[in-house]
Protein backbone atom coordinates (compact mmCIF):
# COMPACT_ATOMS: atom_id res chain seq x y z
CA UNK A 1 0.00 0.00 0.00
CA UNK A 2 2.54 2.51 0.86
CA UNK A 3 3.69 2.10 -2.65
CA UNK A 4 1.07 2.85 -4.28
CA UNK A 5 0.75 6.01 -1.88
CA UNK A 6 4.05 7.09 -3.39
CA UNK A 7 3.35 7.05 -6.85
CA UNK A 8 -0.38 8.67 -5.87
CA UNK A 9 1.17 10.96 -4.33
CA UNK A 10 3.58 12.00 -7.00
CA UNK A 11 0.61 12.00 -10.31
CA UNK A 12 -2.09 13.45 -8.03
CA UNK A 13 -0.35 15.99 -5.79
CA UNK A 14 -3.57 17.88 -5.21
CA UNK A 15 -7.36 17.08 -4.64
CA UNK A 16 -9.63 17.58 -8.13
CA UNK A 17 -12.49 18.21 -5.13
CA UNK A 18 -13.07 19.80 -1.84
CA UNK A 19 -14.08 17.74 0.96
CA UNK A 20 -15.29 17.83 4.56
CA UNK A 21 -11.48 16.83 5.49
CA UNK A 22 -8.64 19.01 3.76
CA UNK A 23 -7.97 19.71 0.19
CA UNK A 24 -3.75 18.42 0.02
CA UNK A 25 -4.67 15.67 -1.70
CA UNK A 26 -7.35 12.46 -2.36
CA UNK A 27 -9.07 11.28 0.98
CA UNK A 28 -7.83 7.69 1.86
CA UNK A 29 -10.95 5.71 3.52
CA UNK A 30 -9.38 2.96 5.42
CA UNK A 31 -11.81 -0.01 5.34
CA UNK A 32 -12.75 -3.66 5.15
CA UNK A 33 -13.74 -6.16 6.00
CA UNK A 34 -12.31 -4.74 9.34
CA UNK A 35 -9.61 -2.43 9.28
CA UNK A 36 -8.89 -2.76 12.51
CA UNK A 37 -7.81 -6.21 12.77
CA UNK A 38 -4.45 -5.16 10.93
CA UNK A 39 -1.98 -4.47 14.10
CA UNK A 40 -0.13 -2.13 11.43
CA UNK A 41 -2.93 0.09 10.70
CA UNK A 42 -1.64 2.98 12.57
CA UNK A 43 1.29 2.15 10.67
CA UNK A 44 -0.47 2.48 7.49
CA UNK A 45 -2.41 5.38 8.30
CA UNK A 46 0.74 7.64 9.83
CA UNK A 47 2.45 7.01 6.39
CA UNK A 48 -0.76 8.30 4.21
CA UNK A 49 -1.19 11.00 6.90
CA UNK A 50 2.85 12.30 6.33
CA UNK A 51 2.46 12.39 2.54
CA UNK A 52 -0.69 14.63 2.93
CA UNK A 53 -3.54 12.52 2.77
CA UNK A 54 -6.68 12.98 4.68
CA UNK A 55 -7.41 9.67 6.60
CA UNK A 56 -10.85 8.32 7.93
CA UNK A 57 -11.65 4.86 9.26
CA UNK A 58 -14.75 3.12 8.49
CA UNK A 59 -14.53 0.67 10.94
CA UNK A 60 -17.53 -2.05 12.26
CA UNK A 61 -17.46 -0.91 15.87
CA UNK A 62 -16.59 -4.20 17.24
CA UNK A 63 -12.51 -2.77 18.35
CA UNK A 64 -13.21 0.60 18.70
CA UNK A 65 -12.27 1.25 21.95
CA UNK A 66 -10.79 4.76 23.73
CA UNK A 67 -7.53 3.62 23.26
CA UNK A 68 -7.48 2.06 19.95
CA UNK A 69 -9.32 5.02 18.76
CA UNK A 70 -6.86 7.85 20.69
CA UNK A 71 -3.85 5.58 18.58
CA UNK A 72 -5.28 6.41 15.38
CA UNK A 73 -5.97 9.66 15.83
CA UNK A 74 -2.53 10.70 17.25
CA UNK A 75 -1.57 8.57 13.54
CA UNK A 76 -4.03 10.62 11.71
CA UNK A 77 -7.39 9.33 11.60
CA UNK A 78 -9.65 12.23 11.26
CA UNK A 79 -13.22 11.00 11.36
CA UNK A 80 -15.11 7.74 11.33
CA UNK A 81 -18.26 6.20 9.73
CA UNK A 82 -19.54 3.17 11.75
CA UNK A 83 -23.03 1.69 10.41
CA UNK A 84 -26.72 1.63 12.47
CA UNK A 85 -29.29 0.07 10.30
CA UNK A 86 -32.05 1.12 12.70
CA UNK A 87 -33.16 3.54 15.02
CA UNK A 88 -32.90 1.40 17.59
CA UNK A 89 -31.69 -2.91 19.10
CA UNK A 90 -34.53 -4.38 18.19
CA UNK A 91 -34.25 -3.05 14.36
CA UNK A 92 -30.42 -3.34 13.94
CA UNK A 93 -29.77 -6.41 15.32
CA UNK A 94 -32.51 -8.36 13.24
CA UNK A 95 -31.37 -6.50 10.14
CA UNK A 96 -27.54 -7.13 11.18
CA UNK A 97 -28.21 -10.80 12.64
CA UNK A 98 -26.53 -10.35 15.47
CA UNK A 99 -27.66 -9.36 19.15
CA UNK A 100 -25.92 -7.56 20.74
CA UNK A 101 -24.49 -5.47 17.47
CA UNK A 102 -26.59 -2.23 18.39
CA UNK A 103 -24.70 -2.00 21.75
CA UNK A 104 -21.66 -2.31 19.82
CA UNK A 105 -22.50 0.59 17.75
CA UNK A 106 -23.27 3.08 20.37
CA UNK A 107 -20.09 1.90 22.22
CA UNK A 108 -17.90 2.41 19.32
CA UNK A 109 -20.07 6.06 19.35
CA UNK A 110 -19.37 6.40 22.87
CA UNK A 111 -15.56 5.83 22.40
CA UNK A 112 -15.54 8.35 19.46
CA UNK A 113 -16.70 10.90 21.33
CA UNK A 114 -14.44 10.79 24.29
CA UNK A 115 -11.65 11.05 22.21
CA UNK A 116 -12.59 13.60 20.09
CA UNK A 117 -12.90 11.98 16.91
CA UNK A 118 -15.95 13.42 14.96
CA UNK A 119 -18.61 10.45 13.07
CA UNK A 120 -20.86 9.87 10.86
CA UNK A 121 -23.57 7.53 10.86
CA UNK A 122 -23.94 5.31 7.73
CA UNK A 123 -27.59 3.68 7.18
CA UNK A 124 -28.78 0.96 4.84
CA UNK A 125 -32.36 2.02 3.43
CA UNK A 126 -34.70 -1.29 2.36
CA UNK A 127 -38.29 -1.51 2.51
CA UNK A 128 -38.42 -2.59 6.16
CA UNK A 129 -36.77 0.65 7.10
CA UNK A 130 -38.90 2.93 4.74
CA UNK A 131 -40.48 4.32 7.87
CA UNK A 132 -37.46 5.02 9.75
CA UNK A 133 -35.65 7.50 8.18
CA UNK A 134 -36.90 10.07 10.50
CA UNK A 135 -36.36 8.29 13.35
CA UNK A 136 -32.27 7.41 12.01
CA UNK A 137 -31.92 11.29 11.81
CA UNK A 138 -33.04 12.23 15.07
CA UNK A 139 -30.68 9.20 16.36
CA UNK A 140 -28.04 10.00 14.71
CA UNK A 141 -28.60 13.90 15.65
CA UNK A 142 -28.55 12.68 19.11
CA UNK A 143 -25.32 10.31 18.98
CA UNK A 144 -23.74 13.64 17.90
CA UNK A 145 -23.14 12.29 14.27
CA UNK A 146 -21.93 15.61 11.89
CA UNK A 147 -24.22 12.97 9.16
CA UNK A 148 -26.14 10.62 8.17
CA UNK A 149 -25.35 9.01 4.96
CA UNK A 150 -28.12 6.93 3.38
CA UNK A 151 -26.99 3.95 1.24
CA UNK A 152 -29.81 2.95 -0.69
CA UNK A 153 -29.59 -1.71 -1.33
CA UNK A 154 -27.60 -2.43 -3.92
CA UNK A 155 -28.49 -6.53 -4.31
CA UNK A 156 -24.44 -7.32 -5.02
CA UNK A 157 -22.51 -9.56 -2.56
CA UNK A 158 -24.30 -10.10 0.89
CA UNK A 159 -26.56 -7.76 -0.44
CA UNK A 160 -27.85 -10.51 -3.32
CA UNK A 161 -29.26 -12.72 -0.41
CA UNK A 162 -31.87 -9.58 0.29
CA UNK A 163 -32.63 -8.61 -2.80
CA UNK A 164 -35.85 -8.13 -2.07
CA UNK A 165 -35.33 -5.59 0.23
CA UNK A 166 -34.10 -3.10 -2.68
CA UNK A 167 -37.08 -0.28 -2.91
CA UNK A 168 -38.73 -0.25 -6.33
CA UNK A 169 -38.84 2.99 -8.27
CA UNK A 170 -42.08 4.37 -6.57
CA UNK A 171 -40.39 3.61 -3.21
CA UNK A 172 -37.35 5.10 -4.21
CA UNK A 173 -38.45 8.35 -5.52
CA UNK A 174 -40.60 8.54 -1.84
CA UNK A 175 -37.85 7.68 0.32
CA UNK A 176 -35.24 10.42 -2.06
CA UNK A 177 -38.11 12.97 -1.50
CA UNK A 178 -37.98 12.20 2.87
CA UNK A 179 -34.61 12.36 2.89
CA UNK A 180 -34.67 15.83 0.97
CA UNK A 181 -37.31 16.97 3.12
CA UNK A 182 -34.90 16.18 6.22
CA UNK A 183 -32.53 17.81 4.70
CA UNK A 184 -34.50 21.16 3.93
CA UNK A 185 -34.70 21.19 7.74
CA UNK A 186 -31.26 21.75 8.05
CA UNK A 187 -30.89 19.32 11.47
CA UNK A 188 -28.45 17.45 10.17
CA UNK A 189 -26.40 17.16 6.75
CA UNK A 190 -27.93 14.30 4.78
CA UNK A 191 -26.44 12.42 1.94
CA UNK A 192 -27.32 9.84 -0.99
CA UNK A 193 -25.10 6.81 -1.78
CA UNK A 194 -25.73 4.06 -4.43
CA UNK A 195 -28.92 6.06 -5.79
CA UNK A 196 -27.98 8.86 -8.05
CA UNK A 197 -31.23 9.75 -9.07
CA UNK A 198 -31.38 12.13 -6.15
CA UNK A 199 -29.96 14.63 -8.13
CA UNK A 200 -33.02 14.81 -10.73
CA UNK A 201 -35.25 14.85 -7.69
CA UNK A 202 -33.51 17.42 -5.99
CA UNK A 203 -33.64 19.51 -9.29
CA UNK A 204 -37.15 19.13 -9.56
CA UNK A 205 -37.95 20.99 -6.08
CA UNK A 206 -38.79 24.51 -5.84
CA UNK A 207 -35.41 25.07 -3.35
CA UNK A 208 -31.94 23.50 -3.89
CA UNK A 209 -30.52 20.95 -1.46
CA UNK A 210 -28.76 22.53 1.92
CA UNK A 211 -26.42 19.25 1.42
CA UNK A 212 -23.68 18.66 -1.01
CA UNK A 213 -25.21 15.76 -3.27
CA UNK A 214 -23.16 13.80 -6.09
CA UNK A 215 -24.53 11.18 -8.55
CA UNK A 216 -22.61 7.78 -8.67
CA UNK A 217 -18.97 8.47 -7.74
CA UNK A 218 -17.58 5.31 -9.06
CA UNK A 219 -15.04 5.51 -11.55
CA UNK A 220 -15.30 9.61 -10.98
CA UNK A 221 -14.33 10.52 -7.54
CA UNK A 222 -14.08 7.17 -5.79
CA UNK A 223 -11.88 4.00 -6.28
CA UNK A 224 -12.14 0.82 -3.98
CA UNK A 225 -8.68 -0.86 -3.66
CA UNK A 226 -8.47 -4.57 -2.16
CA UNK A 227 -6.18 -6.13 0.82
CA UNK A 228 -5.41 -8.57 -2.18
CA UNK A 229 -4.89 -5.37 -4.67
CA UNK A 230 -7.72 -5.61 -6.57
CA UNK A 231 -9.12 -1.91 -8.34
CA UNK A 232 -12.61 -1.43 -8.38
CA UNK A 233 -14.87 1.93 -9.25
CA UNK A 234 -16.35 0.99 -6.12
CA UNK A 235 -16.97 -0.91 -3.24
CA UNK A 236 -20.15 -2.33 -4.59
CA UNK A 237 -19.08 -3.21 -8.30
CA UNK A 238 -18.39 -6.57 -9.16
CA UNK A 239 -15.91 -6.66 -11.89
CA UNK A 240 -12.22 -6.04 -11.35
CA UNK A 241 -10.32 -3.67 -13.22
CA UNK A 242 -6.90 -5.39 -12.48
CA UNK A 243 -4.61 -5.55 -9.73
CA UNK A 244 -1.90 -3.10 -8.39
CA UNK A 245 0.70 -5.99 -7.91
CA UNK A 246 0.71 -6.04 -11.63
CA UNK A 247 2.47 -2.78 -12.13
CA UNK A 248 4.56 -2.92 -9.00
CA UNK A 249 1.74 -1.51 -6.58
CA UNK A 250 2.05 1.77 -8.72
CA UNK A 251 -1.84 2.92 -8.87
CA UNK A 252 -1.92 5.12 -11.39
CA UNK A 253 -0.10 2.89 -14.02
CA UNK A 254 -2.43 0.06 -13.36
CA UNK A 255 -5.67 2.58 -14.06
CA UNK A 256 -3.44 3.54 -17.08
CA UNK A 257 -3.73 0.02 -18.24
CA UNK A 258 -7.29 -0.53 -17.60
CA UNK A 259 -9.35 -0.39 -20.31
CA UNK A 260 -12.29 -1.37 -18.34
CA UNK A 261 -11.35 1.90 -15.75
CA UNK A 262 -11.07 4.16 -19.40
CA UNK A 263 -14.94 3.38 -20.32
CA UNK A 264 -16.31 4.05 -16.86
CA UNK A 265 -17.53 7.33 -15.22
CA UNK A 266 -19.71 8.22 -12.58
CA UNK A 267 -22.98 10.38 -12.95
CA UNK A 268 -26.94 9.88 -13.43
CA UNK A 269 -26.99 6.12 -13.56
CA UNK A 270 -25.53 3.75 -10.60
CA UNK A 271 -22.60 1.32 -11.98
CA UNK A 272 -22.77 -0.89 -9.57
CA UNK A 273 -26.91 -1.72 -10.48
CA UNK A 274 -26.29 -1.80 -14.13
CA UNK A 275 -23.26 -4.41 -14.04
CA UNK A 276 -25.08 -6.79 -11.86
CA UNK A 277 -27.98 -6.37 -14.34
CA UNK A 278 -25.41 -7.53 -17.13
CA UNK A 279 -25.63 -3.76 -18.64
CA UNK A 280 -21.75 -2.51 -18.70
Amino acid sequence: MIGSLEALKATAPGASHAHAHGTGGPLIIFTGGEPMHREDLETLVRAASEKGFPCVLAPCGRFATEERLAALKAAGIRALSLSVDGPDAATHDAFRGVEGAFGMALRAMAAARAVGLPFQVNHTLTRGGLGHLRAMRDFALAQGATRLDVFFLVPVGRGSGISEQCLDDAETLRALNEVLDLDAEGALPIHVTCEPRVLSVAASRAEPPKSRLNGCMAGSGFLFLSHVGDLRPCGFYGLPLGNVRDFGCDLPAALAASSAYARLHGGPVCLARAAARGML
